[in-house]
């Protein structure tokens, strides 16, 4: 058990390592804008007499008075301003007491300080903490291993995937590889080099294939070209409309789905470890079956999770359509509900065969202990049998 544990240690502390290094790896898309520093501002007062409303929204300046909190400003106030555009989904108000995240330029007697919006990193960093907390008191080194890979998922989407989406690799290709190094990733800091390891890495194969291929051939079935993914418009734009839409979108939909068909493989292979540990002579078929009874009373949960998920996200759509009494065959035909079910559908499918292939793999890896012997039943037993 000590040297379990130390080798876990190790592996999370390489891996902390290396996403250390890939935080450090330079933004390769930034611009003027991006380079203004950024600074933590307190709202000292405002002048909402430049807004214009338009029904809910506004639109316009906010002028506000604010006191620099952070940086080479820290302690000096000046005029900020808070542009708004129409838009309920970003545009913000401002209230004397507020901290907000700015851009602050200019002279110490002329400050010019744009806001960005309300400063949320600190709360954001806080709960995260929280998080880490829990993951280690209750999972132990296991708890470690995971809170390590939810960070390097993050880091390696956002310095390795994004970038080369940037530059126009294949998205398919691209997203494939991200999910495939993130299993075994996810599955070596949780597991470690182990059995259960290589049962749980070949089970979520099994499913991210699957997933994989019914992407490709259903996204032409129901004619899907990724025209409704969010922030498309603008990203056309920004990239001259170089962008694959279509691979984009199917890139995305087996990323989405990676999570529960690691979930799903890895507790089957937990559980069939169990069973072998407890009973070391059971035969392959039998650890076979116990997996896939396994596998049966997960998938039936997990199917629903992710349509659970999705529906949840689009809640507020599904409220506009049923108060407006837009008919259900109507909403089905939509693209971008037609989007969000393949998409439910696809990783339910790879579920389906992510479950049985992590039980077929289980029973291969999980040998029987080499010179264990079933109990033969004593005379006094086969008496009384």
């Amino acid at each position: 058990m000590k040297r379990k544990t130390r080798t876990s240690l190790i592996i999370c502390a390489v891996m902390a390592a290396v996403t250390a290094l890939l935080m450090l790896l330079p933004d390769g898309y930034l611009n003027p804008f991006s380079r203004i520093p950024r600074e933590q501002v307190r709202i000292d007062a405002v002048d909402n007499s430049a807004l214009m409303p338009i029904g809910i929204v506004y639109s316009g300046v906010q002028a506000c008075q604010v006191t620099v909190l952070t940086g080479q400003h820290q302690g000096q106030t000046g005029a900020g301003s808070n542009y708004l555009n129409s838009a309920l989904d970003k545009d913000k108000l401002f209230v004397p007491g507020d901290v907000a995240y700015a851009m602050v330029q200019g002279a110490d007697d002329n400050l010019q300080v744009t806001l960005i919006d309300h400063y949320r990193a600190g709360s954001e960093l806080w709960i995260l903490g929280a998080l880490a907390i829990a993951l280690i008191l209750f999972g132990g080194m296991i708890g470690a291993g995971a809170l390590v890979s939810l960070v390097a998922s993050a880091v390696i989407i956002w310095k390795l995937l994004v970038p080369l989406l940037l530059d126009q690799v294949n998205p398919i290709f691209a997203s494939l590889v991200t999910v495939l190094v993130l299993t075994a990733i996810i599955d070596v800091l949780v597991a470690g080099f182990t059995r259960r390891c290589a049962v749980a890495f070949l089970g979520s194969l099994a499913g991210t294939v699957t997933t994989f291929l019914l992407a490709l051939l259903l996204t032409d079935v129901l004619r899907l070209d990724g025209g409704d993914i969010p922030y498309v418009v603008p990203l056309l734009s920004q990239a001259s409309l170089s962008v694959d839409t279509r691979g984009l979108f199917i890139g995305m939909m087996f990323i989405a789905n990676s999570g529960a068909l690691m979930d799903l493989s890895m507790d089957v292979s937990v559980a069939c470890e169990e069973v072998q540990r407890h009973c070391p002579d059971i035969t392959a078929p039998a650890l076979l079956k116990s997996g896939l009874t396994v596998g049966r009373g997960v998938l039936g949960t997990m199917a629903t999770t992710l349509m659970l998920a999705y529906s949840g996200n689009y809640l507020s759509m599904l409220m506009y359509f049923a108060g407006q009494g837009t008919p259900v065959l109507d909403i089905l035909n939509l693209k971008y509900v037609s989007s969000q079910l393949l998409n439910t559908l696809v990783g339910s499918f790879g579920l389906v065969a992510t479950a049985p292939l992590s039980a077929l793999a289980a029973s291969l890896l999980y040998p029987r202990k080499q010179g264990v012997t079933p109990a033969m039943p004593s005379p006094a037993e086969k008496r009384i049998g």
